[in-house]
């Protein structure tokens, strides 16, 4: 059973490394959506990745290996640079459960999902809560994402996931007029 298990692994391996060496469709993802809302205290950000994972990106996710999707918030007030926070989504496929566990780092949750379709849309979303400072009435709100490498074993090399976006980091910004603190 546990040979079956290997075989699995590395057969998505190989098919990462092929899918990397040979034509690919690549895929255009953006930012579907950017949403806000502020309290006395924070600024809960809404980000919504489209299209970034709709071509070949089932072997990647399905080759056991961490692969990290990151997501870069950054808050601007008056043209300066007041807050960035980065935060990654880390998925990991379990042959063995026929699962993929997701770390959510904004908040430390840790999900296990047994539909592809449940995964790629809880990984596409980054909902996280910033601290707001009292004189913050309009901000500029700026979010970016990329995909970090991943080790293969066989063929013994880096594979660069940006490739599968063409090289492109989505981004996205908007500006937003908060409620006075009292």
């Amino acid at each position: 059973m546990l040979e079956g298990i290997v075989s699995k692994v590395m057969a998505g391996l190989l098919s990462v490394s092929t899918l990397m060496f040979s034509s690919y469709t690549g895929n255009d993802p953006g930012f579907q959506t950017l949403q806000s809302r502020a309290g006395q205290n924070y600024v809960i950000v809404r980000a919504v990745l489209e299209k970034a994972f709709e071509n070949d990106f089932t072997d990647v996710f399905n080759c056991g290996k961490p692969v990290n999707l990151w997501f870069k918030i950054e808050i601007r007030h008056n043209n300066s640079v007041e807050l960035t926070r980065s935060y990654s989504h880390t998925v990991t496929f379990s042959p063995l459960h026929a699962s993929w566990e997701v770390l959510f780092s904004e908040n430390g949750r840790k999900e296990i999902y047994t539909s592809y379709e449940q995964m790629l849309s809880a990984v596409s979303i980054l909902e996280c809560s910033l601290p707001r400072a009292p004189g913050w009435r309009k901000i500029e709100i700026r979010a970016q994402s990329w995909l970090d490498p991943i080790e293969l074993t066989q063929p013994d090399r880096k594979v660069d996931l940006m490739a599968l976006w063409r090289f492109k980091r989505p981004s996205i910004r908007r500006s937003f007029n908060l409620p006075p603190v009292s």
